[in-house]
């Protein structure tokens, strides 16, 4: 008997997301309707907007619009070019949350 999938977001399409956990690489882990959709510079209990980048069979990669509300462990990277070279990923997040 074949399993219903939810419907992958599309390509451009923006979505609202409550961010769940982390995953390896410090990309946040949320689900739209069931669908796996992975953000990168979110935390755990963030509310954000995000736009889908690229759409898999199974999940779905978005980038970072807006965080509409921030998660209490959430705090101001101290490195300025944070978000933008890559070099580390969890810098957003307070000591205690890394």
């Amino acid at each position: 008997m074949p399993t219903s999938r939810a419907a992958a977001p599309q390509k451009g399409q923006e979505v609202l997301v409550t961010i769940d956990r982390l995953a390896y690489g410090g990309r946040g882990v949320s689900r739209v309707d069931g669908f796996v959709v992975f953000a990168p510079l979110t935390a755990p209990g963030d509310v954000a907007r995000v736009r889908i980048t690229r759409s898999h069979r199974r999940f779905a990669e978005a980038e970072l619009v807006e965080v509409i509300t921030p998660a209490p462990s959430r705090v101001t990277a101290p490195c300025p070019y944070f978000g933008h070279c890559g070099g580390c990923a969890w810098q957003h997040l307070s000591y205690d949350a890394q």
